[in-house]
């Protein structure tokens, strides 16, 4: 049949990444489906790793799994400056029709109250617990930021002091936390380096947006680069 497709082709793409050690995103939005992969630019033991992502919902074990590497160089390719050649169309030619569209995606029934663990005296509750790849997730609820971060402290997750401030904006607005941390028995290591899968979690929600406040806190003294990919169909995002 006949390939309705750009109208050229592709004379170069770059040929390394532009980008050193930065967080890359790429955000899928179909209705209120949003899917949110993230890969972290984070060099250091992974015993001490943690990542802490607000998310509108509690997530689910289907919700949560890990990516090859390869899926965000693919993504850097295509998205970076390139030259094309390309010829005119006949403007009089009849649209191509509409390309079907795809159903979102299922998802797992949230977790009841009963389902959850007790809320401790932090004002915390435990929604859900499961394992992806090299990575034990938690799926946690607060009832105010200062509680979460003495939570985060007492569990062992090792995050920058003065959390709480950048958690407030989150709780208040009844955010579910994402928090994956490395278990480091399972972690790949090359040339003596612990590689960290990318994360891709899924979920339904009317808003849509990308939480960057808590990178802040992980930022130092020096840059932080953050490029952020979204898809969308029919569909165009900006800051």
């Amino acid at each position: 049949g006949t390939a309705h497709a750009f109208c050229g082709f592709y004379v170069s793409g770059a040929d390394a990444s532009l980008y050193n050690d930065a967080t890359m995103v790429v955000m899928m939005r179909e209705g209120t489906t949003t899917v949110l992969s993230m890969q972290n630019g984070y060099q250091g033991p992974p015993e001490a790793f943690a990542l802490v992502v607000p998310v509108p919902v509690v997530l689910e074990e289907e919700n949560v799994k890990t990516l090859p590497s390869s899926v965000f160089d693919r993504v850097d390719k295509l998205a970076a400056p390139r030259l094309v050649e390309y010829w005119e169309q006949d403007p009089c030619a009849p649209p191509p029709p509409p390309m079907p569209v795809r159903s979102a995606m299922p998802m797992g029934a949230a977790m009841n109250e009963s389902g959850a663990a007790p809320m401790d005296d932090t004002g915390v509750t435990v929604e859900a617990e499961f394992a992806v790849g090299e990575y034990d997730i938690v799926i946690l609820s607060a009832r105010d930021s200062a509680g979460l971060e003495d939570w985060l402290v007492a569990n062992a997750y090792r995050i920058p002091g003065g959390a709480a401030e950048l958690l407030r904006p989150y709780v208040e607005s009844e955010s579910k936390f994402f928090v994956a941390k490395v278990n480091v028995d399972r972690v790949t290591f090359e040339d003596g380096r612990a590689v960290l899968s990318p994360l891709r979690v899924h979920y339904q929600s009317e808003s849509f947006s990308l939480p960057v406040r808590l990178g802040l806190l992980s930022a130092g003294e020096g840059k932080q680069d953050l490029i952020v990919h979204i898809v969308a169909d029919r569909q165009r995002y900006e800051l």
